[in-house]
């Protein structure tokens, strides 16, 4: 295969990748509030009057707006998933919390998200999977190199 034809192929397998709907396997919930339980379900609950999660953080890592996530918040707080609370610290800001109805839906999610995995894992076979793990690794380092060479004012175009 050619270096041009194998580029194009790398980039057809990587828009695939991105573009599965992996939101089809879950029940009454979208990818996004999905990512949003995870992020929640590390931080300490309501009750002890710690902090949850910041909303510009999450939107940081979900690499969105803040008002995108203050949007899917809103839902969430519909289906008794999040509660939102005004920071104490600052009222500027506001803390998400997890509730026990999406502290169940996010181990639901998880669940199902791990028994995917495995049946994918087990038709691929552990010695393929860590070989692919390894090279995407590997490629994924010198394409973060080369990315940062670029926006050092190393343009190619």
């Amino acid at each position: 295969m050619e270096n041009k034809e194998i580029q194009e192929e790398m980039f057809r397998a990587m828009f695939r990748l991105k573009h599965l709907n992996m939101s089809g396997m879950l029940k009454d919930i979208s990818i996004g509030e999905y990512k949003i339980l995870e992020m929640c379900s590390g931080c300490p609950a309501f009750d002890d009057g710690e902090d949850g999660a910041s909303v510009s953080g999450m939107a940081a890592q979900m690499r969105v707006s803040a008002p995108a996530v203050s949007r899917l918040l809103k839902g969430m707080e519909g289906k008794d998933y999040i509660v939102r609370q005004v920071d104490a610290k600052d009222r500027r800001n506001t803390r998400v919390f997890i509730t026990e109805t999406g502290r169940a839906k996010q181990e639901e999610c998880c669940e199902i998200f791990q028994n995917y995995t495995k049946r994918v894992f087990g038709r691929m076979g552990e010695d393929n999977m860590l070989q692919l793990l390894n090279l995407f690794n590997q490629m994924l380092g010198v394409m973060e190199d080369e990315l940062k060479k670029t926006e050092k004012g190393d343009r190619i175009c």
